[in-house]
């Protein structure tokens, strides 16, 4: 929660200094990737949690200043000595900028989860793979570099429910995502 409140904090900060330069011009198609960490937040999956790279790539079009709409491909993932564990959702996912002039965003999404471990010992073996519901939410802020290209701390929040044939396997898992990006409008 400490984390959270951290960086809701250094958003609202970008967003002030970024709100200090020229107007954000959202319009027509936009399209941003970026690459940051995070932790697996659920423990049922792996039996602890996990710090491992993240990474997203967003598109889509706007509608209107305030709001764009869009698809996301947003993932987790963790090499171990003998295995590499996946966690990622694809959503479409809708941006919401409280401010016309400003470079904070709400950001939420809905579309499909999964959740992938890979045998390195053996790498053309999946050890279990499920997929199911997904669900983001999170929070960022646009700062502009020069023109329409922005660079664009994130806070993700990740959420997947699935529907395992083993009962062993948890159907639920959660991720925490911070990722620095670039966004071009």
């Amino acid at each position: 929660m400490r984390t959270l409140l951290i960086g809701i904090l250094v958003a609202n900060a970008f967003s002030s200094t970024a709100h200090a330069q020229d107007r954000h011009d959202h319009n027509g198609f936009w399209i941003g990737f970026g690459l940051g960490g995070g932790w697996n937040v659920s423990e049922g999956l792996d039996d602890r949690r996990l710090a491992g790279g993240a990474g997203y790539v967003r598109l889509g079009g706007t509608p209107s200043q305030r709001v764009l709409l869009g698809f996301e491909g947003i993932g987790w993932t963790r090499v171990r000595a003998d295995e590499t564990l996946t966690r990622g959702n694809a959503t479409f996912t809708v941006m919401f900028y409280p401010s016309e002039s400003g470079g904070f965003f709400l950001k939420g999404g809905v579309g499909g989860g999964s959740v992938v471990r890979v045998d390195l010992l053996r790498p053309t073996r999946l050890v279990s793979t499920e997929s199911g519901f997904g669900s983001t939410l999170g929070f960022g802020g646009d700062i502009r570099l020069g023109g329409n290209i922005y660079l664009t701390p994130n806070v993700d929040w990740l959420f997947q429910w699935f529907d395992p044939d083993d009962p062993a396997i948890p159907k639920t898992n959660s991720i925490l995502l911070f990722t620095l990006g670039l966004t071009w409008h």
